[in-house]
């Protein structure tokens, strides 16, 4: 920075008119030659950077390279960064997600398992409805076909005697006991 700073401060001193040192006699003064100034076409001739000579351009744009080298580093450096952040959180995340896909994949298998016994269970209840659909229909048949025997039953029943039925007994047990009488019993 320093021998760039010289180079600047010699580079402003060669334009100068330099006096002398000791009061020597000078030659004749011959007519300094006028400088001729370069008409400069680009865009560097209305900036900032109009009065610089090449060399003074030359250190600004060394400058500026420097600091965007130092801000491409930066950005570098930031980028490796984060890129070690995701590798170190796929490294952390990966392992716990592919288990937790495989426990649901498992209970996944298991649920299907569930739902076919389910539909299997299903279909026996039904089967099983349907089996005692009949069976209580086939007894609202033998009810039907019962209960005509039985009221033909009860008919007869009802048409019983009882009272004659009790004369007779009492008549055959007097004709028991006579006889056991006459035989010795």
């Amino acid at each position: 920075m320093e021998n760039e700073n010289k180079i600047a401060e010699t580079t402003e001193n060669t334009t100068a008119v330099a006096e002398p040192a000791e009061a020597t006699p000078a030659p004749a003064p011959t007519p300094a030659p006028v400088p001729v100034e370069e008409v400069r076409t680009d865009k560097l001739s209305k900036g900032k950077y109009a009065e610089y000579s090449d060399h003074d351009l030359q250190y600004e744009i060394l400058k500026y390279e420097k600091k965007a080298a130092r801000r491409t580093m930066l950005v570098a450096t930031a980028l490796f960064a984060i890129a070690a952040v995701f590798v170190v959180a796929a490294i952390i995340i990966v392992p716990p997600v592919l288990r937790t896909l495989d426990q649901v994949q498992t209970t996944l298998e298991e649920a299907t398992s569930l739902v076919s016994k389910a539909e299997d269970t299903l279909t026996n209840v039904d089967d099983s409805l349907n089996g005692m659909n009949d069976m209580i229909s086939n007894v609202d048949g033998v009810l039907t076909d019962n209960t005509a025997a039985m009221e033909e039953a009860i008919t007869k029943i009802s048409n019983i005697d009882v009272d004659g039925l009790n004369t007779s007994i009492q008549d055959l047990n007097k004709v028991v006991s006579a006889m056991g009488r006459l035989f010795g019993a």
